[in-house]
């Protein structure tokens, strides 16, 4: 009684592949819909303005622009909260991008 078994068909019944046919196309055509959406929306993003353009650049982007990892550079924003290359909007966090290229002037000659 405390036994469980478990049967397990090993051919596909003939009746059930015409069923399945559907169900696959229309996966890939949700999978093809979500590569076109992605694709739309990183073509986008290329049309934005540059980010030697840009003022205020999100920590994703100052990685990218700086060269520095984006731990590093939380941990820099984080410990100069104060600082005017900080710009907190709401819970996120901005670079000022000119200033924060003075700061790191500043503190490569330390």
């Amino acid at each position: 009684m405390d036994k469980i078994i478990y049967l397990q068909e090993r051919t596909i019944k003939p009746q059930a592949v015409p069923y399945m046919v559907p169900l696959a196309y229309d996966a890939i055509m949700r999978l093809d819909n979500k590569i076109k959406e992605a694709n739309s929306i990183e073509s986008e993003k290329k049309n934005s303005l540059p980010i030697w353009h840009k003022y205020l650049l999100t920590i994703e982007e100052a990685a990218e622009y700086f060269g520095i990892g984006e731990k590093r550079l939380r941990s820099i924003v984080n410990e100069n909260i104060g600082e005017d290359f900080v710009v907190e909007i709401g819970s996120q966090k901005r670079i000022k991008r000119q200033l924060f290229e003075q700061y790191l002037n500043y503190a490569g000659t330390i």
